[in-house]
């Protein structure tokens, strides 16, 4: 079992729990939304502090989503993934960390999809 993989329902007690978090936030497309959510929800110097680690606030501003391929702390994670695994191996993680996809609503990631439609069975 690699903790890389272990849901944070299970981790974090979310499927027992989640509404009893004060915050429950989601790294993907919409994660400089988040941040603004969380900043806004928590208040004090929080806005300030993950505006200058993230430049969260010109995201918001002008709409932008995260695609991970941005200038300021992009990780073009979607090109990373290509190269370590594979549609097999994204399956296989997609199924170790399914409880998150269902109790955080989550939706699979494009790229993940991709890889999935163009394996060759």
């Amino acid at each position: 079992w690699n903790l890389h993989f272990v849901p944070q329902a299970i981790a974090c007690d979310l499927y027992r729990n989640i509404d009893k978090y004060n915050f429950v936030g989601n790294m993907g497309e919409d994660f400089m939304f988040e941040l603004e959510r969380m900043a806004n929800q928590f208040g004090g110097q929080l806005p300030d502090v993950l505006d200058k680690v993230f430049g969260y606030k010109e995201h918001v501003k002008s709409g932008k989503i995260n695609t991970g391929s941005g200038k300021r702390h992009a990780t073009n994670a979607p090109e990373k993934v290509k190269q370590f695994y594979t549609a097999q191996t994204v399956r296989r993680g997609l199924e170790l960390l399914s409880i998150d996809y269902v109790m955080l609503g989550l939706q699979v990631p494009e790229w993940a999809r991709q890889m999935l439609r163009d394996e060759v069975v």
